[in-house]
C-alpha cells in the first residue's frame, strides 16, 4: 500500500520520535543505522546517525550525494521511503537533515500467514551466542526479539540488513529446527531488539517440522 502526496499538502508519515531506522546508501551499496530526533511535516526529518557508522566519512561528498532508502517498523508494520540529504551537521551530534517523503510504502517482508508464538532460539553473532525468542513465524520467515541488555549491544551493532543469519529454533515436541535466513530489518523498541528474518531454502526434513508446527497453529486458531 502506498501513500502519495497531493498538490499543496504532504503525506501522513507513520513514524514516532526515536524510531530506529535502517538507512540504505544506494550509490555506496551500504546500510547504516539511525534514529529520528525531529521533523517538520512536509519539509524534512532530522536523523541521528548511530555512533559506530560512517566513522571518518560522515560528511564526505560520496555520502552527501547518494540517494537513500529508509526502512523502519511502526506498530508491527515495516515501512519504506526514498529521501536525499539536505544538510549534514557534524557536532554536537552527527545529524542528517533529509527530505520529507512524497511517498511511503508498506513493505510486507513475510508473504504467507504469520502466527504469534513464543519459541526459544539461539544465533551466533561474531563470537557471541545470543539467545532470542521467535515471536511470530511463517513458512517464509520470522520475527525475533532479543532483550536489549548491555551484553546484547554487540548484537544491535553487528546486525545488518541483508546479512546471513543461522537460527537454531526449538519447536514444541519436534526438537530443534536449524534455519538459515537473511536479516531484512532491525529495530529497537523499549527494552527489546527486533530482527525481521526471511528464510532461505529450507531443508526438506526441517520444512516438514515447520509445516507440522504451522498446521497445528492453524487448527488451534480455527477452534478459537
Amino acid at each position: 500500500m502506498e501513500q502519495n502526496v497531493t498538490a499543496g499538502s504532504y503525506i501522513h508519515l507513520p513514524i514516532t520520535l526515536e524510531a530506529e531506522l535502517i538507512i540504505e546508501l544506494v550509490n555506496l551499496k551500504h546500510a547504516i543505522k539511525g534514529s529520528v530526533i525531529g521533523l517538520e511535516k512536509g519539509k524534512y526529518l532530522i536523523i541521528k546517525i548511530a555512533p559506530h557508522d560512517l566513522i571518518g566519512s560522515f560528511a564526505s561528498d560520496l555520502v552527501r550525494e547518494t540517494p537513500m532508502v529508509i526502512k523502519y517498523q511502526h506498530q508491527g508494520v515495516v515501512y519504506g521511503f526514498k529521501a536525499k540529504i539536505l544538510n549534514v551537521v557534524p557536532v554536537p551530534a552527527r545529524l542528517f537533515f533529509i527530505s520529507y517523503p512524497d511517498k511511503v510504502e508498506e513493505l510486507h517482508v513475510l508473504s504467507s500467514s504469520r502466527y504469534a508464538c513464543n519459541l526459544q532460539a539461539v544465533a551466533m553473532f561474531g563470537y557471541q551466542l545470543i539467545e532470542m525468542t521467535v515471536i511470530d513465524i511463517s513458512e517464509d520467515g520470522c520475527l525475533c526479539a532479543v532483550k536489549a541488555s548491555p551484553s546484547e549491544k554487540a548484537l544491535y551493532d553487528s546486525a545488518q540488513v541483508n546479512k546471513m543469519i543461522e537460527l537454531k529454533v526449538q519447536l514444541p515436541g519436534d526438537g530443534r529446527a536449524d534455519l538459515v535466513g537473511i536479516i531484512k530489518n532491525v529495530s529497537k523498541e523499549d527494552d527489546r531488539i527486533h530482527l525481521g528474518i526471511k528464510f532461505e531454502e529450507i531443508p526438506a526434513a526441517v520444512k516438514v517440522k515447520l509445516q507440522g508446527f504451522l498446521s497445528g497453529m492453524t487448527e488451534a486458531a480455527k477452534k478459537q
